[in-house]
């Protein structure tokens, strides 16, 4: 199978809807790798600048999620889980110095090769709740491991940044209601 990266926002990508999730996928891999682009051709962006913009839209995401009284998606937590992706894939890219669209290839194929190992049940379960938690052990690990020098029981830091992208990938497709769609064989 053939593995594109569809560029477009996530604002349009809700209007159209995926048949699978693999397509879900990409749709959102590639809203994610065309604002990492977006984000570049404003300014340059190191690891810690999208460490520190990651940190504060979670706090503000988190808020919204675990603070808030209403029940429901909110059309902010789309933005706030794409932008938490696109510093994320440009991070990765800094870290593994490729491309950020050779980056949102990587990090496609992750998601969908970790979705055929875990299935469905280990993010509907809990759903966005679940998923900031998740992030949450990411980034907690990211600052540790920035602490050390090289990995630490062999885990690079270009693991924890593509964590952080998929689990912004899966929130976004959650929040698009395209979590549960089949997987392509």
């Amino acid at each position: 199978m053939d593995i594109s990266i569809s560029p477009m926002s996530l604002n349009k990508v809700r209007k159209e809807k995926p048949e699978t999730w693999n397509m879900a996928a990409s749709y959102v891999v590639g809203a994610v790798v065309q604002h990492s682009l977006e984000l570049l051709a404003y300014a340059e962006h190191s690891s810690d600048l999208c460490q520190r913009e990651i940190n504060i839209i979670f706090e503000q995401l988190v808020g919204d999620i675990f603070d808030s009284k209403e029940i429901g998606m909110h059309a902010s937590r789309l933005e706030m889980f794409e932008t938490i992706g696109a510093n994320g894939l440009i991070g990765y890219a800094n870290e593994t110095k490729v491309s950020v669209k050779e980056a949102g290839m990587h990090l496609l194929n992750t998601v969908v090769g970790k979705q055929r190992m875990y299935g469905h049940g280990n993010i509907s379960r809990f759903g966005v709740p679940g998923l900031a938690i998740r992030l949450n052990d990411k980034l907690e690990r990211l600052k540790n491991l920035q602490k050390h020098d090289g990995p630490v029981l062999f885990e690079p830091i270009h693991d924890t940044w593509l964590d952080i992208c998929g689990y912004s990938v899966i929130a976004a497709m959650w929040v698009n209601d395209w979590f549960m769609l089949d997987l392509e064989a």
